[in-house]
């Protein structure tokens, strides 16, 4: 017997490893000790970390989708996250509900697709809300300046507010996930980062090794049966090692922004997370914002307002801006609050982050299985993969369906338009290329210095967070 045989013979094996400590990853890592399986998360740096798209004070809980299946998922979570509460012993979101409002003749280029105007994206949550039994009400420009700070509002503006909709509370989500898989079982490993996966045998059975180093320097490996892999942005330092593919990312280098808000006398409140929806300026600049109420677990009197959309975009983390955020989609923030809200004050923000919001070509999830032609003899269906779209929402329902592939072989919630495989109408972009990732950027991420130039700000990616509707083709 050779030393890496012998090596491999004295290894335990898992049920399941998952390679990304993040709360998707975490999710999973959870649900499967849950299930009473064994688990190790591997994470390559520390948990908790600001290096990915979870670093930060909050997300939406959000329930409002024009599309049916994806209206139908928000639902489903919404009892996942009681029971995630429950278990843990702790309220992981404030619901505050969220107001979608603005011009109701926006339209190409939209968040909900592009040639949807801002009426059917408010008609589609509606018809959803109704169909399930969900409360909302409809504002006119006056009520909604009546109950919020906003101001100087075309006439024509309209409003959607449903109250099923929250805050998460992100470092309290992480660190309770962290606890509660290792409560149940799960074994967390940090400053992995894993190099290759590659199929092996042991006992006569088809596993996989997963090898990588520790702290940089000390080589360490894993034994599973099963893998899934849940490591957003950085996805591709382990797919193209190990099975000699890509996905095809554009990865937003997304700008938060946090203001003062007036405290008092007469001060001002933000009663629930909004978002506005208006057409690009003259400059081709993003009039999407979003915000939130002053959060319970941040600092008092301030709120989280920004731009939903990014001017930075790439296709591997290891190009992100690490030290610059981008001034221009602050000052795009600014300005709105400068013309649009009362007693916030747009001077500077309060402070300022990015991180790195991973997309494929329509903004939606890949959530299926590496094909079985990738895997290099490993069994078929035994490797899951999730990565890209807004996902905080979803966390505890994306942990029962990554559990759920993992040991049952499948989950309802690995849908045809989640699929790794999927095309568009034409079949000229897809998710996954062969080969390692271009040193060039492909033209959909256009990797210019996209800071301000000579003749202004350049265009931004826009729709993010109510992304756009995706056609899917095979």
């Amino acid at each position: 017997m050779s030393s890496q045989s012998h090596d491999q013979a004295q290894q335990p094996t898992y049920d399941v490893v998952v390679i990304g400590g993040g709360p998707v990853g975490l999710s999973t890592a959870y649900e499967v000790a849950k299930a009473g399986k064994s688990v190790a998360v591997l994470e390559k740096n520390n948990f908790f970390n600001h290096a990915g798209s979870s670093g930060d004070l909050v997300r939406m809980f959000r329930t409002m989708y024009t599309e049916c299946y994806m209206a139908q998922l928000a639902y489903d979570a919404m009892g996942m996250w009681d029971d995630l509460e429950r278990d843990c012993g702790d309220s992981l979101r404030l619901m505050s509900g969220l107001l979608n409002f603005g011009d109701p003749d926006y339209g190409e280029g939209g968040p909900e697709g592009m040639f949807i105007t801002l009426s059917s994206t408010l008609k589609g949550p509606k018809d959803n809300l109704q169909e399930r039994g969900m409360a909302f009400k409809e504002y006119t420009k006056d009520q909604i300046e009546e109950r919020y700070p906003f101001i100087n509002l075309p006439e024509n503006w309209q409003g959607l507010y449903a109250p099923d909709n929250g805050c998460i509370n992100v470092p309290q989500l992480c660190r309770s996930l962290y606890r509660l898989a290792q409560d149940y079982g799960a074994h967390t490993h940090q400053y992995v980062s894993v190099t290759k996966i590659k199929p092996i045998k042991k006992d006569d059975r088809q596993l996989w090794e997963v090898t990588g180093t520790k702290h940089g320097s000390s080589d360490i490996s894993y034994i599973a049966d099963k893998i899934v892999i849940a490591c957003g942005a950085y996805v591709n330092d382990v797919v193209y090692p190990s099975f000699h593919f890509h996905l095809n990312l554009i990865i937003w280098e997304m700008v938060a922004t946090y203001f003062s808000m007036n405290a008092g006398p007469k001060g001002t409140i933000l009663r629930s997370m909004w978002f506005h929806f208006a057409k690009d300026d003259a400059r081709r600049r993003s009039q999407l914002f979003y915000g939130f109420p002053a959060l319970p677990w941040g600092p008092p009197n301030v709120a989280r307002i920004a731009v939903d959309a990014a001017t930075n975009h790439i296709n591997d983390p290891k190009k992100r801006k690490n030290s610059v955020i981008n001034a221009d989609d602050i000052d795009d923030t600014r300005q709105f609050i400068q013309k649009h809200v009362v007693g916030v004050d747009p001077t500077v923000p309060a402070f300022s982050l990015s991180c790195l919001q991973t997309n494929v070509f329509d903004n939606m999830f890949v959530l299926d299985f590496i094909p079985e032609e990738f895997l290099h003899g490993g069994a078929k269906d035994s490797v899951a993969i999730f990565t890209a779209g807004w996902a905080m929402k979803f966390v505890p329902l994306l942990g029962i369906a990554l559990k759920d592939m993992v040991l049952k072989g499948d989950s309802k919630y690995k849908m045809k338009e989640f699929s790794i495989l999927r095309k568009n109408e034409d079949g000229t972009k897809t998710v996954i290329s062969p080969g390692p990732v271009p040193d060039e950027e492909s033209p959909m991420t256009d990797q210019r210095d996209l800071s301000t130039t000579a003749t202004g700000p350049q265009q931004q990616a826009a729709g993010s967070s109510m992304r756009a509707t995706a056609s899917v083709a095979g």
